[in-house]
């Protein structure tokens, strides 16, 4: 416990360092100009708190400048419960889009998904459980 907090704590630190030098994703399309700490603002065009039973209540991206990245999603399960999902990986840019290899458990299938740069967000686009596609945009905090 105490080493996940000081690792939070250190990430912390850099995330605000990293934010401090930068106003914004801007034209750099490098690992360390998209490196940062991102919060889901919207989720197919709505913003959170959705009124959607489905959608994620919250979420946070974070990618280091190192190339590994963390993708923590919050969902609704039950009355009033909810559960946190955890993606973790790396990420490399490629073609002026974010590419996110990530892995859910140690023994799941591998996810790998393209984000697009807007400003200072990242946009996230996949197919939906049932139909349909799921659009995330994630804002730099």
């Amino acid at each position: 416990m105490h080493s996940r907090l000081v690792g939070s704590l250190s990430f912390l630190a850099l995330a605000v360092t990293a934010v401090a030098c930068s106003d914004g994703v801007g034209p750099d399309r490098s690992r360390a100009a998209v490196a940062g700490v991102y919060m889901l603002a919207t989720v197919n065009g709505e913003e959170l708190p959705s009124s959607d039973a489905s959608a994620p209540v919250s979420g946070m991206m974070y990618l280091w400048p190192s190339g590994h990245t963390e993708r923590r999603v919050t969902y609704r399960v039950g009355d009033g419960q909810t559960q946190t999902i955890t993606a973790t990986g790396t990420f490399r840019v490629e073609d002026g889009l974010v590419v996110l290899d990530l892995q859910v458990e140690p023994d799941a299938q591998p996810w790998t998904i393209r984000a697009s740069v807007d400003g200072s967000s990242l946009v996230i686009a996949y197919p939906g459980p049932a139909d349909g596609t799921i659009v995330e945009r994630y804002r730099r905090f």
